[in-house]
């Protein structure tokens, strides 16, 4: 199977000396994820393309083989990136691995509204890159620290992203620029829906997210507590 892939890899790669070489000029591995994490922000994960890509970036598609030997191994380089924006969170200087997650948290669901269009490659994805792994050795390690077994530390990341990626997939997904007529007209027979949906309104979603973290961060503290 290994030897397959790298078969294929190997054969992209030697048409993209031919045929992107000269393309190729100015561009980088940065410099092509970056454009790449553009294209889908504006265009959306469905209607991305390696040739879409390339016309971005002034170049054929074959060229960015050169520097990712798959379409896979580019969205985990995008992923890699969106991962970027959330390191600073678990950067301050903190003992205590619960703030730690708590920052984290708050950070993973700013992807959803600084890249809605890309966030799924993140909520989806599994990490997989040197990048990732660095991002998820600080945070673990932290755990570590503080004395947390690793059991503890997994069901508390799991516990977590699980809770962020879910909840910010749904936000993402009621976020559709304007209300549903036939959701309004259901409101009018079932009044008891209608009075609790108005707190589940887009201008209460960070008021809820942060209570429904809260209940999550205090009981896996308490877990983590009795762990030691």
């Amino acid at each position: 199977m290994v030897a397959g892939i790298e078969g294929r890899v190997g054969t992209k790669r030697g048409k993209a000396r031919k045929r992107g070489s000269r393309e190729a000029v100015g561009l980088t591995h940065d410099k092509v994820r970056r454009e790449a994490l553009r294209l889908i922000d504006r265009e959306g994960l469905e209607a991305f393309s390696t040739r879409k890509l390339g016309r971005a970036l002034g170049c054929e598609a074959m060229a960015i083989y050169w520097y990712y030997p798959s379409k896979d191994a580019l969205l985990d380089a995008v992923v890699d990136l969106l991962v970027e924006e959330i390191v600073p969170a678990t950067r301050h200087e903190m003992d205590d691995w619960v703030e730690a997650l708590r920052r984290v948290a708050h950070a993973y669901r700013g992807i959803a509204r600084t890249h809605p269009r890309a966030f799924p490659l993140l909520a989806t994805r599994r990490f997989a890159t040197p990048g990732t792994f660095a991002f998820l050795e600080h945070l673990f390690e932290l755990a570590h620290r503080q004395g947390i077994p690793d059991r503890t530390a997994a069901r508390f990341f799991r516990a977590v992203s699980g809770y962020c990626s879910g909840v910010a997939l749904d936000e993402r997904a009621g976020d559709d620029g304007g209300p549903d007529t036939r959701v309004a007209a259901l409101h009018a027979g079932f009044p008891r829906v209608a009075s609790v949906s108005r707190w589940l309104e887009a201008r209460h979603d960070d008021a809820t997210f942060a209570f429904g973290l809260e209940i999550l961060l205090d009981a896996l503290a308490g877990a983590a507590s009795g762990a030691r």
